[in-house]
């Protein structure tokens, strides 16, 4: 089973993982709808590419890359 390319984290608690840039995507336009009034700019999120080799590491992608 492959690995996930990105992880998406809430607060610093992973949430969900998405495959590619679309599932990014979909994700936060939906946490943004769910969030309306609470985060709609979803500054609670965090998004973690997952980088090959080393467990655990990964690169933090600004979430507003993936607004649109």
């Amino acid at each position: 089973m492959a690995k996930k390319k990105y992880e998406l984290l809430v607060d610093g608690q992973g949430r969900a993982k998405a495959a590619d840039e679309d599932e990014v995507r979909a994700w936060l336009r939906t946490y943004r709808e769910e969030h309306a009034e609470d985060d709609p700019d979803a500054t609670h999120v965090q998004v973690l590419r997952n980088e090959p080799g080393f467990f655990g590491s990964g690169t933090l992608v600004p979430r507003e890359d993936f607004f649109g």
